[in-house]
């Protein structure tokens, strides 16, 4: 069995570890620029290109993605989140701003499919487009062992070709919209499947899994997951086969196909191995009859030292297969090709540069205004929706461990605080602002998933706030509408898949059903349908989120975050009810 002790690393700490790694990185290549304190790296440009600007980013821990793979031709900017974790929306938000700034055609951001970076990089797509900046953002998922969840594939190695692909037409002066319509085909025509020998570890911490000596993982993601499967290690051969008879049979290969494939080393795998590995590749395919024009081998994104590597293919027999050998071939500066022009110049300094994201912020001061009583109305259901979150703490965390990591309870207990503490001072009179306001909270004090949920849907309903004219029950409607439109259309689920989504579409439902009654019963109705919607989720099998990895045997209770909605929701409501003459 494998050791669960620390492992060691050579870093200074695993807390300085991020910003380390970074301003090596700049180090290595002096054309980069390095914007500390939001982890972004950008190339150095002085004038306006006036083509499109290729970005994307993710955790740490998977170097050279994505910064190492900055140059002409390629992408023109990363942003670094903690290690193994989304980048928060903030310093997203300054990467598109800053790469904005030099590429008046757009910025294009290509990110993996996941849900943390799903959520924080679509919050900064909203607030981007609210501040007036063109961008638009292309999420790649081709992993073939997690393929059949329902928001797709996770974003493997193959994101590496889109990279490249990408920045080749933004250096040929292709638009926006061709761009991303050229990544959405090659993402369709491409799969990714790996296998690992060892487990990889966090700074500071041991192994992520246990592996028994002679057993391999098949199906293992970037971010320390086990695989999907164990299975014993047999020759390089047999594990090429293996992999490739599933790839293969995923894009339905056959004689007379024509590919372009990638060897990806997790981290820890020595040149000996990946080179005998290259070798099968090509037998395999000759094998099949099936011609392989390119073949890329390196660390391209790697899960820090875990053994192990991935085998993508991307099938160049679409009509386009041409022209995505032609960029595909096309020339770039990227550092991930080492030794070339990136790795020379004069090592100066690689400051921050001072000019800081403008705010938008200004953007919410609109909409209906409150009255005073309005304004105590909403600051008195606010508190006792916030008292509640605190009170079920322990239910949360409970409902929580079955599919997750058991701090449901602890994360909105820490948004309540916070809102707790703005509602003491903060101003109420425009609602847009408060629920903008409420949003950025969700962010900072929750972190993961469910500060990204909140925080987007949030925002998205203080963004129809701050177009309204009137502060009616439509209105505000149209406001959860806008809420659950963000929290689906980012976090991949929809009514029905045991998630938080299911007591919010259950209570809009029933305004929408009940619009001409009083208000009394509007609200009524409402609180009865959150509840039935937390209610149901005990018996719905889970189609997204975290708990769709989860054993539907082990899913027997509510699911934690439909039962918060209906708790802060049922307290807010009763607030309101109980002023109503």
């Amino acid at each position: 069995m494998g050791s669960r002790k620390v492992t060691t690393k050579i870093i200074n700490s695993p807390e300085s570890c991020v910003d380390d790694n970074l301003r090596g990185l700049v180090t290595l290549y002096p054309q980069l620029q390095l914007h500390p304190r939001h982890r972004v790296v950008t190339l150095r440009r002085k004038d306006e290109s006036g083509r499109v600007a290729v970005m994307s980013g993710g955790g740490s821990g998977h170097e050279p993605f994505a910064a190492g793979l900055i140059g002409e031709g390629m992408l023109d900017g990363a942003v670094a989140g903690g290690v193994f974790a989304s980048p928060p929306t903030g310093n997203i938000l300054y990467g598109i701003t800053q790469l904005y700034k030099y590429n008046s055609g757009g910025v294009l951001v290509l990110l993996g499919n996941y849900t943390g970076d799903r959520l924080n990089f679509g919050k900064a797509f909203e607030k981007a487009k609210i501040a007036g900046i063109k961008v638009e953002g292309f999420i790649v998922g081709e992993d073939v062992a997690s393929s059949h969840n329902k928001t797709g594939g996770r974003g493997m190695c193959g994101e590496v070709f889109i990279f490249k692909m990408c920045g080749a037409m933004s250096a040929k002066g292709s638009d926006l919209e061709s761009i991303r319509s050229m990544a959405e085909s090659v993402n369709k025509n491409m799969a990714t499947l790996g296998i690992c020998l060892t487990a990889c570890s966090l700074p500071g911490q041991p192994p992520l899994f246990e592996t028994n000596h002679g057993e391999m993982e098949v199906g293992v993601g970037v971010h320390g997951e086990a695989g999907v499967e164990k299975r014993k290690v047999g020759t390089a051969r047999d594990t090429v086969s293996m992999i490739l008879d599933k790839i293969v049979s995923h894009l339905k290969l056959g004689s007379g196909n024509r590919v372009a494939a990638m060897i990806n080393n997790m981290g820890g795998t020595s040149l000996l191995e990946m080179n005998i590995v290259a070798a099968e590749i090509k037998d395999y395919l000759d094998s099949k009859q099936i011609k392989m024009e390119r073949l890329y081998s390196g660390h391209l994104k790697t899960s820090l030292e875990m053994q192990g590597f991935q085998i993508c293919l991307l099938n160049l027999s679409h009509r386009d297969g041409d022209f995505w050998l032609e960029l595909l071939d096309a020339p770039t500066t990227a550092a991930v090709w080492s030794g070339g022009p990136m790795s020379r110049g004069e090592h100066g300094p690689h400051e921050d540069d001072d000019s800081l994201v403008e705010s938008r912020d200004d953007k919410m001061i609109s909409g209906p205004v409150f009255s005073n009583s309005e304004q105590e109305l909403m600051r008195s259901s606010l508190l006792k929706a916030c008292e509640s979150l605190v009170k079920i703490e322990e239910q949360l965390n409970a409902l929580d461990s079955g599919c997750g990591d058991g701090d449901c309870g602890i994360t909105l207990k820490n948004f309540a605080q916070g809102v707790q503490g703005y509602l003491s001072s903060g101003s109420l009179e425009r609602p847009a602002r408060v629920l903008w306001e409420l949003s950025e909270l969700a962010e900072a004090d929750m972190g993961g998933t469910s500060g990204g949920l909140y925080s987007l849907g949030l925002s998205a309903a203080a963004a129809v706030l701050s177009k309204a004219t009137s502060n009616d029950r439509n209105t505000w409607l149209s406001a959860l509408e806008g809420a659950i439109s963000a929290i689906s259309k980012y976090g991949g689920a929809e009514p029905g898949d045991r998630t938080m989504l299911d007591p919010l579409h259950q209570a809009a439902l029933a305004v929408k059903q009940n619009l001409g009654s009083d208000l009394k019963t509007v609200l009524a109705r409402m609180k009865e349908a959150a509840e039935r919607g937390a209610t149901d989720t005990a018996h719905m099998v889970a189609r997204a989120g975290r708990a769709s990895y989860v054993s539907k045997n082990r899913l027997r209770d509510e699911d934690a975050g439909a039962r918060a909605v209906s708790c802060w929701m049922k307290a807010l409501l009763d607030t309101i009810m109980s002023a109503i003459n």
